[in-house]
């Protein structure tokens, strides 16, 4: 396989990996969110108080928002493959999604066990992730230094917050039109 071939296989396989991650994320979140929302009421901050009611999701909250995170991390796949591995932006999710790792690990020690997706970040995306990157070293096409993580930081977090937003009011959309049409 020549490297470029290489590259092209591992852009499109992050996808692939992404989707493993991601669909145990969609099958645990809505446990786990009620879990830290339990947490989080138990607090003696008031702002944690407040913050509960917006953590806990249900399962088609999560897959909604899950599906539409999807958008951008193929659209940076497509990106990736097809320059093999040189875009910035799939270098940019690439890095991120290897960060995100840590915040599941942080979120299983903050609530003393499983949390949603942990499984699947330790095990399926860090191993993906650091492969590429590491292949991307070896042909000099790596961006280097800790611009692709904070990158990946400042597009990925906004991004996730956005399609968590986009997909509560989906579901509260979808449930005005289900009560008013029983009304």
């Amino acid at each position: 396989m020549t490297p470029s071939s290489r590259e092209r296989a591992l852009a499109a396989e992050l996808f692939l990996t992404w989707l493993v991650h991601d669909l145990e994320e969609a099958l645990t979140m809505a446990a786990t969110s009620r879990r830290l929302a339990t947490r989080l009421r138990g607090s003696p901050s008031p702002t944690a108080r407040r913050a509960a009611e917006r953590v806990e999701v249900s399962t088609v909250e999560a897959a909604t928002a899950i599906a539409l995170m999807g958008v951008l991390v193929a659209f940076a796949t497509e990106r990736g493959r097809r320059s093999a591995g040189g875009d910035p932006l799939y270098q940019y999710v690439l890095a991120g999604l290897q960060g995100h790792v840590l915040t599941h690990l942080a979120a299983s020690c903050w609530l003393g066990g499983y949390s949603t997706g942990v499984l699947t970040a330790v095990t399926v995306l860090l191993p993906h992730t650091r492969r590429a990157r590491q292949s991307l070293r070896s042909t000099g096409t790596l961006i280097k230094g800790p611009v692709p993580y904070v990158r990946g930081a400042l597009l990925l977090l906004p991004a996730t917050f956005a399609c968590q937003g986009l997909a509560r009011a989906l579901q509260r959309r979808s449930r005005r039109r289900v009560d008013s049409a029983t009304d």
